[in-house]
């Protein structure tokens, strides 16, 4: 859920209602927000304004968080699937070592099929979890490895080419079993459904009303004996050595903390990552959300569970951040005048609220993402996701203003004003005013 939805990406379809999906430039800005496409992917560019105003205890801040959020990259393609650190290497190595034509069919299919799996950190898509279909013959690609004396194991050719193996990284098709009919790496490969359920279920508290997160930092695996147990994901665990280089590049950042509050949330983090432990993490997530002072924010762990096809695993991500203070402020004035927007709304006087309660907005500037956030990313951010915690603690919603802005700017030129504005005048202000 918590996550606004509308990622940093912009298909070819809805970039171009015309001949081209390269979109201008914004008027009077030189800066090419829409940038290379291929497949059915649109890249976009982003600026990062405002951090030269930062002083140099927050740039440096952001350097050493912004080092661990890219050293948890390879988590992230293994939870995708068990093979895709393994066929990364391959394609990477064909990629800078081969020695053929390098314009040729074959080789152009395969930059393609490299990129997609980049983009989508694995084989399947960031968004439709299909299996990709290469571009290139299997015969093409052992002929390629043979060259380059690259040995692939054979059990990985029918991963890449053969259509029903492995051909959804998260089902939700009623009727199958999820876990098994899933190519994500959550589950041990000879592990049930039913089996993992009944796991959870064994193991859930009759009535705590603030439940941890049962099962969000672990592959379930079946153990030596047959029965089933957790592989934990932490320090000297499972992805322990990129959770170490995670730990320290945190501990680094702590003497440029903005706060002591800042301080004592990346020391609670550092806590989480060495001990696995969940109720460390919902204290972790509680002193997050009470430092409301720092200018520099941060996510950094396991997040969301869109990837378990079950609902409680949860993928790695991370985000380092700043407030956009003068958006922030434009948030606040409307945020002050919430009421007059809901009086003077166009819908039924039955529906409206006579007190507006509640309303409140963060406007941020992603410096750096990373993880499940990356290169496909969310525009908006409410965490946490525990339940308990956001009743009792509530939550930080915020939107992040640099990557709205490139959605906007990429969209001029593309024919999309002129198709749905409803007249030219109209058109004419939304150049003006609309992307401030």
């Amino acid at each position: 859920m918590k996550k606004s939805i509308l990622t940093m990406l912009i298909s070819l379809s809805a970039l171009s209602l015309g001949t081209s999906a390269q979109a201008a430039p914004a008027p009077g800005d030189n800066f090419a927000y829409a940038n290379e496409q291929f497949a059915d992917i649109q890249m976009l560019r982003y600026k990062v304004e405002g951090f030269d105003r930062l002083s140099l205890r927050q740039k440096t801040l952001i350097y050493h968080l912004s080092e661990a959020a890219l050293a948890g990259r390879d988590i992230l393609y293994d939870q995708n699937g068990r093979y895709n650190l393994r066929l990364r290497d391959m394609l990477e190595t064909v990629y800078r070592d081969y020695r053929g034509d390098r314009k040729s069919k074959d080789f152009q299919a395969f930059v393609t099929y490299l990129k997609r799996f980049w983009f989508s950190s694995g084989l399947h898509h960031h968004y439709g979890n299909e299996k990709f279909v290469p571009g290139f013959s299997e015969q093409w690609l052992r002929t390629t490895l043979r060259s380059l004396n690259y040995t692939l194991d054979e059990a990985l050719y029918p991963v890449i080419f053969d259509p029903n193996v492995m051909k959804m990284r998260t089902n939700q098709k009623d009727g199958e079993d999820l876990v098994l009919t899933s190519a994500g790496n959550y589950y041990g490969p000879d592990v049930t459904q039913a089996e993992a359920e009944e796991f959870y279920a064994q193991r859930k508290p009759a009535a705590d009303p603030r439940p941890i997160m049962m099962g969000m930092n672990s592959r379930l695996v079946r153990g030596q004996f047959g029965f089933l147990e957790e592989n934990v994901w932490r320090e000297g665990g499972l992805y322990g050595a990129a959770i170490t280089q995670i730990i320290k590049h945190l501990e680094a950042a702590i003497p440029f903390a903005e706060n002591p509050d800042q301080a004592a949330v990346i020391r609670r983090l550092i806590e989480f990552y060495r001990t696995g432990d969940l109720r460390t993490f919902d204290h972790y997530s509680i002193q997050w959300l009470k430092d409301v002072k720092s200018n520099v924010d941060f996510v950094n762990g396991f997040i969301e569970s869109y990837g378990d096809p079950l609902g409680m695993k949860a993928s790695w991500e991370s985000i380092v951040n700043f407030k956009d203070v003068a958006a922030t402020e434009r948030a606040h004035t409307l945020a002050l005048n919430a009421q007059w927007f809901e009086d003077h709304s166009p819908v039924d006087p039955r529906f409206k609220k006579k007190e507006v309660k509640g309303v409140s907005a963060k406007v941020i500037t992603a410096a750096i993402l990373a993880g499940d956030l990356y290169p496909s990313t969310a525009i908006g951010i409410n965490l946490p996701n525990s339940d308990w915690v956001r009743r009792d603690f509530g939550s930080k919603s915020v939107t992040i203003s640099n990557l709205t802005d490139a959605y906007a700017k990429a969209a001029h030129g593309s024919g999309m004003d002129k198709e749905f504005i409803i007249d030219e005048p109209t058109r004419q202000l939304i150049l003006k005013y609309g992307d401030r």
